[in-house]
């Protein structure tokens, strides 16, 4: 947009060269504005003093560059041709930070030093707050005893490749066992909470039945605990498969199969369900004379209905079926995982 009122700012012949690189300058300015100031907030809530060695690190490689950076973005390039430059800087930083990023694991020292030096607390263990016994039911105070708590956090957090970065965490508890957590940041965990608490209710009616206590119906879940708006810790759940691995998996081996007779052509990358979904959506939306809707609720129901159809018909039903049969010892071991 700067660049087309810039080429027609040039075409005016009424001003002065003076004149136009003023009001390049002011436009620019105007609307550069909201970018500058979310980028100088940015740049104080890193330039405070640093807490960590990982925070020393991050003002020592980048401080400089911020500010240097975000001074060059304020001041309005000379001319159109010159507006792609002011990003270059950010670009550097980025692709930097980008291989800093490709890194397996961190030290918590170095990011949480007060993590990694606890001993002991009688914070309780996310997800086990249950095991507190309310002797007292009178009382202002509950008895904690038999809680389980965390004892300490170990050295090495993972990273998970991701698109959020999260964090993989063990923590140690007070009765010695280890407890896995998955950290997200830039996510809001307070629906998939109330989703836990909904599963734990309905497991609670089954159990009421005497007729769903004989046919063991129950539904796993998993502890959900947010710490805020924006960040929270998920309960590992260990020997699991996700249905993403399956459906991808099942991609892989059918353009392996389709391309085995044919050496000259190499195989083509495997397609993202998100690409084959809006491959399929963006055609559907133009047929109803939708160019450009920006929220999904918009979308009228027939369309998403009639996609949805269409993505199920290339994909096998027997899919999950396969993956739990081979998946299971025998016979006996699938029945019981179909059934449940």
């Amino acid at each position: 947009m700067l660049k087309e009122e810039a080429a027609r700012i040039a075409e005016n012949s009424t001003l002065s060269h003076i004149e136009k690189k003023k009001i390049n300058a002011a436009k620019y300015s105007a609307m550069m504005a909201p970018i500058i100031v979310a980028l100088e907030r940015r740049l104080a809530s890193t330039s405070r003093e640093p807490e960590t060695a990982h925070e020393v690190w991050f003002r020592k490689e980048y401080g400089e560059q911020l500010k240097s950076a975000i001074l060059a973005f304020k001041t309005p390039p000379v001319s159109a041709v010159q507006l792609g430059d002011v990003w270059r800087p950010f670009d550097a930083i980025a692709a930097s930070l980008a291989t800093y990023q490709r890194k397996p694991f961190i030290y918590l020292s170095e990011v949480a030093p007060q993590l990694a030096s606890l001993s002991s607390s009688d914070v309780p263990m996310p997800g086990l707050e249950k095991q507190i016994l309310m002797h007292n039911s009178s009382s202002t105070s509950a008895d904690v005893q038999g809680i389980i708590t965390i004892s300490s956090f170990c050295e090495q957090v993972t990273i998970l490749s991701t698109k959020t970065k999260p964090k993989k965490l063990v923590l140690l508890g007070s009765d010695g066992q280890k407890y896995t957590y998955l950290l997200k940041g830039r996510e809001d965990l307070r629906l998939d909470a109330r989703i836990m608490q909904l599963l734990q209710a309905v497991n609670s009616f089954l159990n009421s039945s005497t007729h769903s206590l004989c046919q063991s119906l129950a539904i796993r879940y998993y502890s959900v605990t947010p710490i805020s708006g924006r960040a929270g810790l998920i309960q590992w759940v260990d020997n699991v498969t996700s249905m993403y691995s399956i459906y991808r998996s099942w991609q892989i081996r059918q353009l392996a199969a389709a391309g085995a007779g044919n050496t000259n052509n190499p195989v083509p990358p495997v397609p993202r369900p998100s690409d084959m979904f809006y491959g399929k959506i963006i055609p559907a939306l133009k047929e109803k004379g939708i160019r450009r809707v920006i929220s999904r609720r918009d979308w009228p129901h027939e369309v998403k209905r009639t996609v949805l159809l269409d993505l199920m018909k290339d994909t096998p039903r027997e899919l999950l079926w396969q993956e739990m049969w081979c998946a299971s010892e025998g016979f006996r071991g699938f029945s019981l995982k179909s059934k449940r």
